[in-house]
């Protein structure tokens, strides 16, 4: 159907206003962004989000219990059973990179942000190092698909192209973006953020699986022989991608399609989203969503009741991915300002929604000293001092375990090349490293 015919059938035709004003340049771009969208469905999302009646149902809520993997008898065997697969090429990473870094005060790919490291090293190249060490322990490139975004996507390429992919192999990664939805206003009409341009904004999270699978890059993983998955989000800079004992506890759950890593909450009050079971399906319940009752209940030691914090690290094995291509996840709508245009709709999918539509999964409970300092806000908690202070205080830990003598008025931060999570670390090591790879730092 010509673009200006689907516009009439859906009610759009308001777009096409000044089309003769435009420019071709223009008038190509404005057709680019419509031939992007299924207005088809945004009208059902509209009809259904906007006649939603209020109604309240009774969800059973119980809570998913976990221990620390790395106390587990079987935590060595998992590891084994995971460095076999990623021998074998079985792994593969996927980066959830979409976002700017403008809530730190950084223009630019949120990855590409540098956190005052003494390297100066971005997120990127701290990820990028991880995966080449173990690549090289395995003997076998690691896949990495990167999502981006429309807003980032040329300037997160031309990072990696400055930085020669930081040593990997280019073959071994993949470059797609997210998908958008277009806003529309209370009476259901397309936005405009210029005259040639719809007012695009991500699809969510959610959209992942699908960007995945659209852009082929599911299907160069299966080739590949890919087996799992690990999913992560950008701003993590203590995340283990492709952690081998995640991944060999999944593949020694032989029910499970899924597997998430949860740390425990710092208090019953800590904003996270929390994974329970939700009408006897796993679900991430986010913290708003959590009746108050349920949120402050404990156990007699004190500990919240509902204690399984999501981190935003996943594990999925490629049936999976292939399921969710075909099974689509609920949208949610949201009302926001949308280029000057108030209460506006906007349509998302959210990741965690997937868990419950797999059905079996397994929690991977971490320690957060050792694997979660997210870069969020420019100040206080969650920011780049914050992680500073995390990765450094972990890495003069790996040190003093290692048997190290170290500066106590000092933290350091120990290049992911030379060790991937504290090992190969001695006092050889570190006087021969000390300055090099390894660069001591003030608290």
């Amino acid at each position: 159907m010509d673009f200006k015919n689907t516009l009439y059938s859906y009610g759009q035709d308001h777009l096409l206003e000044n089309w003769n004003n435009l420019s071709e340049e223009q008038q190509l771009t404005l057709k680019r962004d419509v031939e992007s969208q299924d207005f088809k469905l945004l009208q059902r999302l509209f009809q259904e989000h906007s006649s939603k009646p209020s109604t309240s149902t009774e969800d059973e809520i119980l809570p998913l219990t976990f221990d620390l993997a790395e106390n587990n008898i079987r935590h060595s065997m998992w590891e084994e059973t995971g460095f076999l697969l990623l021998e074998k090429g079985q792994v593969a990473a996927f980066l959830v990179a979409g976002g700017q870094g403008s809530r730190l005060g950084f223009e630019g790919p949120k990855g590409a942000f540098n956190i005052g490291l003494p390297s100066g090293k971005s997120l990127f190249q701290i990820q990028a190092e991880r995966i080449l060490n173990l690549s090289n322990k395995a003997g076998h490139p690691i896949p990495w698909c990167i999502m981006t975004s429309p807003l980032n996507h040329q300037e997160t390429l031309t990072h990696f192209e400055e930085h020669q992919f930081f040593g990997l192999p280019r073959e071994y990664i993949r470059f797609f973006s997210q998908g958008t939805m277009c806003a529309l206003d209370s009476n259901g009409k397309a936005i405009k953020s210029s005259p040639e341009h719809l007012a695009l904004v991500p699809d969510g999270n959610g959209g992942c699986f699908r960007a995945l699978a659209q852009s082929g890059t599911l299907a160069w993983l299966i080739e590949k022989g890919v087996r799992f998955v690990f999913l992560y989000s950008v701003d993590n800079v203590l995340v283990r991608i492709a952690d081998p004992a995640f991944v060999g506890a999944l593949a020694s759950d032989g029910r499970a399609l899924s597997s998430s890593k949860v740390l425990r909450k710092k208090n019953a009050q800590e904003k996270v989203g929390v994974f329970a079971s939700k009408n006897k399906l796993p679900a991430v319940i986010e913290y708003s969503d959590l009746p108050e009752a349920l949120r402050l209940e404990t156990y007699p030691d004190g500990a919240p009741l509902f204690d399984a914090a999501n981190i935003a690290i996943h594990l999925f094995r490629t049936e999976a991915l292939k399921r969710l291509q075909s099974t689509p996840l609920p949208w949610h709508s949201a009302k926001k300002t949308v280029s000057e245009v108030e209460n506006a709709w906007k349509f998302e999918q959210f990741l965690f929604d997937a868990f419950p539509l797999l059905g079996s999964m397994t929690l991977f409970g971490v320690s957060r000293e050792d694997e979660f300092a997210p870069v969020k806000n420019a100040e206080g908690d969650d920011s780049p001092k914050s992680a500073r202070q995390m990765l450094g205080s972990l890495h003069k830990y790996w040190l003093e375990r290692a048997g190290v003598k170290t500066d106590p008025r000092k933290l350091y931060e120990i290049s992911p090349t030379l060790s991937y999570a504290g090992e190969s670390l001695s006092q050889l090591v570190f006087d021969r490293e000390l300055g090099k790879n390894i660069l001591a730092f003030d608290p």
